[in-house]
């Protein structure tokens, strides 16, 4: 038997489909698929079960799952010795963070570049997100918005953030200010595309006004951002991601002041890559010393 291939079963456990664990490796479909079916000879009974969600471990494959831990754990600290020692451990393989697109590119990115270079051996995936997956993604750390749906046993409150009304210096030297809700009416609104929202939490617009539908609207929010600067109206953004550009202005504040949560999950200690602790009590932290950026006074 091979010790690679109870790699590739831990893999699979902690991705859920052959294409996920695969893709994490550096190894095609077939590859995994094959590798699988080898350990399944050896075990004489399947190790995995097949579904419409991918995959699961059998009996059998959870209870294999242990040594495969150590296997790793032991080439890990086999590595360390060989950058010249186990007495500093420094960070290394696969962390996978799937969250959402504003929180991922201006929170999570800086802090894991850091580690990254701190860590060179440290490889980093971040996906895109918007709400914790009901399904096994793959990911060691997840980072949604809202509360964690049914099943996340462990998930935690990250923090709150704001949203806000924002409009650039030449659309309001254009249009003016508005001074209330009803004002509203009369200007162009920039935010989600409603009916593909799948978080509850981000449905806000009919809370500031019923009689304008929003007229400028993405999935990205990067996309809202540049069609704010860009005078296309007044944008509903995050005020992490608004403070930073120089040309837009707070509308309305602190009369709207939206405080959504960000939800975090760590995949349970079976399931996580090693990394995936350190890397997630890294974003803790900084989360925490950019409160200011989030929640400003």
């Amino acid at each position: 038997m091979r010790a690679d291939d109870l790699l590739v079963l831990l893999e699979v456990a902690r991705c859920g489909s052959l294409a996920a664990a695969g893709a994490a490796l550096g190894l095609n479909h077939t590859t995994v698929s094959r590798r699988i079916d080898v350990l399944e000879r050896e075990m004489n009974a399947p190790v995995i079960a097949r579904t419409a969600q991918g995959c699961e471990l059998t009996d059998l494959g959870v209870s294999i799952l242990g040594p495969s831990e150590q296997i790793e754990s032991a080439l890990v600290e086999v590595r360390e010795y060989a950058r010249g020692g186990a007495t500093d451990r420094a960070l290394s393989g696969l962390v996978r963070v799937a969250t959402t697109e504003a929180f991922g590119a201006y929170v999570v990115t800086p802090i894991l570049a850091d580690l990254h270079t701190i860590n060179p051996e440290l490889q980093v995936e971040i996906v895109t997100q918007t709400r914790l997956n009901p399904y096994n993604s793959g990911a060691d750390i997840e980072i949604g918005i809202g509360e964690p749906v049914l099943g996340r046993v462990g998930a935690e409150s990250l923090t709150k953030y704001s949203l806000g009304l924002y409009a650039s210096v030449d659309y309001i030297a254009q249009h003016g200010l508005p001074s209330s809700t009803e004002d509203l009416k009369s200007h162009s609104l920039i935010y989600y595309i409603e009916g593909l929202l799948r978080v509850e939490d981000l449905v806000v617009i009919t809370e500031l006004t019923t009689a304008r539908q929003v007229a400028f609207a993405s999935t990205s929010v990067h996309a809202q951002l540049l069609a704010t600067v860009c005078g296309a109206g007044i944008g509903l953004l995050p005020a992490f991601v608004a403070d930073r550009e120089p040309s837009l202005r707070r509308v309305m504040y602190p009369d709207v002041r939206i405080v959504p949560e960000y939800t975090a999950w760590l995949a349970s200690r079976r399931f996580r890559r090693p990394a995936a602790g350190p890397v997630m009590q890294a974003i803790r932290e900084a989360v925490q010393d950019r409160q200011l950026d989030l929640l400003p006074r």
